[in-house]
C-alpha cells in the first residue's frame, strides 16, 4: 500500500538439485502477449512499452528486495502490483517526483504512450482464460479533501487505471477507514491477504490511500502425482539440509541451460499454457547469490531464457511463501526519494492540498503444490498532508532457487525460496488430503480463488 498523510539419486543430480533450490525466486510474471492473442483496442506500441517498463523494473525490484533481506532468506514479491499502484500515485505527481518516480518504474516518458499501455495492460489482464486472474485498484480519499481533487486526475485513475474512487473519514474515524480498507483488501484477495494497514499507518493527517489487489489461481496442465510426493532433502547452505515434501513427475517440458548464470530452468505451464511457473536453478548448491550477482551485472535476461521441449525429471519441492515487505525503503533505494520527502511535487493530483506519501506497504502470498498454484498481492500507498524418445534430463531442486511466474504479458511476482518449513514427518510432508485449497471437495468453479491486494497511501 502506499498512503499519503493526511523430492535415491546420483551425486551429480543431487547438486543440481541442490542448486536450483538455492536460488528459488518465484516471479510470477504476465509475459507480452503475441498480437494475435491480445484482446485490446489501443495500438501494440504503448502496451508493449507498458509490458517492458514492468519487466525491467521486476529484476531491479527483486534484487533491491534481496539485498534487504540478505543471503539465504526467502524473497516474494509483486512488481506488478507495485507498478499499478504507483502508476495512480505517478499520475498526480510533478516536477522531480514525476521524473523520479518515472525513471525508477521505467515508466515511458510520454504520457500518451503511458496511459494507453496501461489502460491495454488492464483490459489485457482482464481477459486471462483458463485461470483465475483477478485485479483491483482503489483510492480512498478524505473527504474534505475530496472536493479539491484535482478533475484531470480523478479521470485518470478511473478512466485509465480503472478505479474506485471512494470518499473516507479518516479525519475523524482514521481507525475505522483503516479496517475497512484491510476488509476491502481481504475480500478482493479472497481472504489471503489480511491486516494490510496496521495500526497507527492512517492518521487523521491522511489525506489519501491507494490500493491495488491482485489473486492468481491456476492448476497445471499436467499435475503431479500426489503419491509420488515424499519428503526429500533440501540443502539449506552447501553441507545442511532439512526434510521437505518433495513432487516428482516425469514429462515432456520446456528446459533450458542458462551458461551465463551457471544455471539450469523448468517451466510449468498451467491450463492456460501462457501462464507458466518458471524455476531457475543454480548448478551449485550455494550458487543463488553468485546467480544474483550475475543478474546484477546484467549478464543475462530472464525475459529470453532459451527454453527448449524435452524430458525432464522433475523434482520439486511443495512451498508456501508469504511476505511483507516496505516498498518505501525500497523506492528509495531505486532513486524514488522525493516522493517521500516535504518537496515532494503532487500538484497534478490536489488543487491547493500539499501531500507528501508516508507509507508504502506490499503483502504476498504463494502456495505452489500438486494441483497448481495460488498467489496474492496487494500493495498500498499511503499519502498525508505535508508535514522425440531419450532420456529426460533430471532436474532435483533441493536447494535455493529461484522462480517466475509467467504469462505472455508482464510480471506478476518475484521471488526466491531458501527457508523451507522442514516435515515434521512422513506422515505430514505427504498428506495432502487437509489441504484446503486442493481437497476432494472443490469450490464451485475449481479456478476461481481469493486474491491477494497491494495499496499505496496517500
Amino acid at each position: 500500500m502506499i498512503g499519503f498523510s493526511r523430492t535415491k539419486r546420483s551425486a551429480a543430480s543431487n547438486a543440481g538439485y541442490a542448486d536450483l533450490f538455492g536460488f528459488i525466486g518465484f516471479l510470477f510474471c504476465l509475459l507480452t502477449i503475441v498480437a494475435s492473442t491480445m484482446a485490446t483496442t489501443a495500438p501494440a506500441e504503448p502496451l508493449a512499452a507498458v509490458l517492458k517498463s514492468v519487466n525491467d523494473f521486476t529484476l531491479d525490484l527483486y534484487l533491491k528486495a534481496a539485498e534487504a533481506k540478505g543471503p539465504g532468506k526467502n524473497i516474494l514479491v509483486s512488481p506488478l502490483s507495485a507498478s499499478l499502484v504507483t502508476a495512480m500515485v505517478h499520475a498526480g505527481a510533478r516536477g522531480k517526483t514525476l521524473e523520479e518516480i518515472t525513471k525508477g518504474l521505467r515508466y515511458p516518458t510520454d504520457k500518451d504512450t503511458l496511459e494507453k499501455g496501461f489502460s491495454s495492460l488492464h483490459d489485457l489482464l482482464a481477459n486471462t482464460p483458463n485461470v483465475t486472474l483477478e485485479i483491483a485498484n482503489k483510492v480512498f480519499v478524505e473527504k474534505t479533501a475530496h472536493a479539491k481533487l484535482v478533475e484531470g486526475y480523478k479521470k485518470t485513475i478511473t478512466e485509465v487505471h480503472k478505479s474506485d474512487v471512494e470518499s473516507a473519514d479518516f479525519l475523524n474515524n482514521h481507525d475505522k477507514e483503516r479496517i475497512s480498507i484491510n476488509n476491502w483488501v481481504s475480500d478482493k484477495t479472497h481472504e489471503k491477504i489480511k491486516d494490510l494497514l496496521q495500526p497507527g499507518v492512517v492518521t487523521p493527517a491522511t489525506a489519501m490511500v491507494l490500493v491495488n489487489a491482485i489473486y492468481f489461481y491456476g492448476k497445471w496442465k499436467e499435475q503431479f502425482d500426489k503419491k509420488q510426493t515424499y519428503p526429500e532433502d533440501f540443502y539449506i547452505t552447501k553441507s545442511q539440509t532439512v526434510k521437505v515434501p518433495m513432487m516428482h513427475m516425469t514429462k515432456n517440458m520446456r528446459y533450458a541451460e542458462i551458461p551465463e548464470l551457471d544455471a539450469k530452468a523448468v517451466e510449468l505451464c498451467y491450463t492456460n499454457e501462457n501462464v507458466c511457473l518458471q524455476i531457475i536453478l543454480p548448478n551449485a548448491k550455494d550458487g543463488l547469490e553468485g546467480l544474483q550477482q550475475k543478474l546484477r551485472a546484467g549478464a543475462f535476461d530472464l525475459s529470453n531464457i532459451p527454453f527448449y521441449p524435452t524430458k525432464v525429471q522433475l523434482s520439486l519441492p511443495k512451498f508456501k511463501l508469504e511476505e511483507t515487505i516496505n516498498i518505501k525503503d525500497l523506492f528509495k533505494k531505486m532513486g524514488m526519494q522525493s516522493m517521500f520527502e516535504q518537496s515532494a511535487d503532487f500538484s497534478g493530483m490536489f488543487d491547493g492540498v500539499p501531500v507528501a506519501v508516508s507509507d508504502a506497504i506490499q503483502k504476498t502470498f504463494m502456495d505452489v503444490n500438486e494441483e497448481g498454484t495460488e498467489a496474492a498481492a496487494a500493495t498500498a500507498c499511503v499519502s498525508r498532508r505535508k508535514r522425440c524418445i531419450e532420456m529426460p534430463v533430471e532436474l532435483f531442486v533441493d536447494h535455493a532457487f529461484l522462480f517466475r511466474l509467467v504469462n505472455v504479458a508482464s510480471v506478476i511476482f518475484v521471488g526466491c525460496h531458501c527457508e523451507p518449513t522442514p516435515v515434521s514427518g512422513e506422515d505430514d510432508a505427504c498428506d495432502t488430503n487437509e489441504d484446503p485449497l486442493f481437497n476432494d471437495n472443490p469450490q464451485p468453479d475449481d479456478n476461481v480463488r481469493p486474491h491477494k491486494p497491494s495499496h499505496c497511501e496517500l
